[in-house]
């Protein structure tokens, strides 16, 4: 009795010592420096043909976040933010914009952080670049296509005033019905499917308070009382 007493001990301390290495003090902070890219991917479709600015959007985190070997940011943790600002594009030039402000970092646990970031690259729409120092998204430009539209329209217009003897006549009309048809016709809208990348840059450091596992899950020290 006395032996099994000694190993049920010996087995309650060894997983207690094992639980409070494995976990960071309570109250303790993580400070992520200015500068950590965050990686993340949106979880719904944005396009400036449907959304409005003031709209909420939330990103999920797809790469973890190390500070000294340890992962203060797991993947699965999500980015809630707005857009600041939408512009659709023109008719003639302009293409689609649309900036993607970031707000808070909720972590698995339920504990949320505000955040200060802005956005570098993202990957996943056709043809959106990120441009300028607020990390706007532009969406791909129409200009060469109206050139084409408004060329080809003066091409059938020429023929058709070769047939008739006005190829001038033909090639003005043409021209003109090619630039009608374009400016009633906006240019391509800026898309960003549901699981495109967004990389932010913190612009501030963060601070996140609490503890954790490795693995994501949390111990109190009451818990760990509980063992003996």
């Amino acid at each position: 009795m006395v032996k099994r007493a000694l190993l049920a001990v010996l087995a309650s301390l060894a997983t207690v010592s094992f639980l409070s290495a494995a976990t960071v003090t309570t109250g303790a902070k993580v400070s992520i420096p200015a500068g950590t890219v965050i990686h993340c991917r949106i979880a719904e479709t944005l396009t400036t043909k449907l959304n409005t600015a003031g709209q909420a959007f939330q990103a999920t985190v797809s790469e973890p976040v190390m500070i000294d070997g340890r992962e203060a940011i797991p993947v699965g943790s999500t980015i809630q933010g707005r857009i600041a600002n939408l512009q659709r594009p023109g008719r003639i030039k302009g293409v689609g914009e649309m900036r993607l402000l970031p707000e808070t970092l909720a972590l698995p646990g339920g504990r949320t952080f505000s955040l200060t970031a802005v956005l570098l690259t993202t990957y996943g729409a056709e043809g959106a670049k990120v441009d300028g120092a607020e990390g706007t998204i532009k969406g791909p430009t129409s200009r060469i296509e109206s050139i084409e539209e408004i060329g080809g329209g003066t091409g059938v217009g020429t023929l058709l005033g070769l047939i008739f003897h006005h190829p001038i006549v033909g090639a003005a009309v043409g021209g003109t019905a090619g630039l009608v048809d374009r400016m009633r016709r906006r240019g391509k809208d800026l898309n960003l499917p549901a699981g495109t990348q967004l990389n932010y840059q913190l612009m501030r450091a963060l601070e996140l308070e609490g503890h954790s596992t490795p693995t994501g899950i949390h111990v109190s020290e009451q818990s760990l009382g509980a063992g003996h």
